[in-house]
C-alpha cells in the first residue's frame, strides 16, 4: 500500500486523534475549499478504525460529514477559516499533500 511509508513506525492514534483526523479528511475532501490529495490519510484512517468501539467510529463519520457540510458554506470568511484549519492543524495528518489555495 502506498500510504504505509508515510505513517510507518508511528504509534496508534488516540480516539481524540482519530476523530481529529476524520474532521481533517472531511475538510480535505471539500470541493469548495479546494480538494487536496488525502489518499494516505484515508488509508491510515481505515487502518486506525479497526478495533475501535462503534461509538468512536460513528462519531468520526459524523465529524467527517460535518466538515464536508461546513465546507459548502457561502461565507467566504468561514471558508477561509476552514481552509486555514485544513492547511494548519490538519497538516499533521495530511502531510505534504496540503496545497496552498
Amino acid at each position: 500500500m502506498a500510504a504505509a511509508p508515510v505513517f510507518a513506525g508511528e504509534p496508534a492514534w488516540s480516539d481524540s486523534e482519530f476523530l481529529s483526523a476524520n474532521r481533517c479528511l472531511g475538510l480535505a475532501q471539500s470541493k469548495d475549499l479546494g480538494v487536496v490529495d488525502a489518499t494516505a490519510l484515508i488509508a491510515k484512517i481505515k487502518q486506525e478504525g479497526r478495533g475501535r468501539i462503534g461509538y468512536v467510529r460513528d462519531r468520526a463519520d459524523e465529524m467527517r460529514s460535518a466538515a464536508l457540510r461546513d465546507g459548502r458554506t457561502r461565507s467566504e470568511t468561514v471558508r477561509t477559516k476552514l481552509a486555514a484549519e485544513r492547511d494548519g492543524v490538519c497538516k499533521a495528518y495530511l502531510g505534504a499533500t496540503v496545497a496552498a489555495n
